[in-house]
């Protein structure tokens, strides 16, 4: 089974982006993060993600983007 590609586009201090990536470290899923706080330039790409809102986590999954995702969610896209 080929291993999804998967980038999070968050900021540390974020309790939800905290929550899905410790939800992707304990299941051990690779992920690339992409901090909004250390890359300002990303909030107007996660703003376009999510209809003019930055809203985080943003979740690209190879083509699918999920927005601030609930660990079912997360869960189901991840399997």
């Amino acid at each position: 089974m080929r291993q999804p590609n998967i980038t999070v586009y968050g900021s540390r201090q974020c309790p939800d982006t905290s929550r899905a990536t410790n939800y992707l470290d304990s299941h051990r899923v690779a992920y690339e993060f992409r901090d909004l706080d250390e890359s300002p330039e990303l909030n107007e790409y996660v703003a376009d993600l999510n209809g003019g809102k930055r809203v985080m986590p943003a979740i690209r999954i190879d083509d699918h983007v999920l927005i601030n995702p609930s660990e079912a969610d997360l869960a189901e896209a991840v399997s």
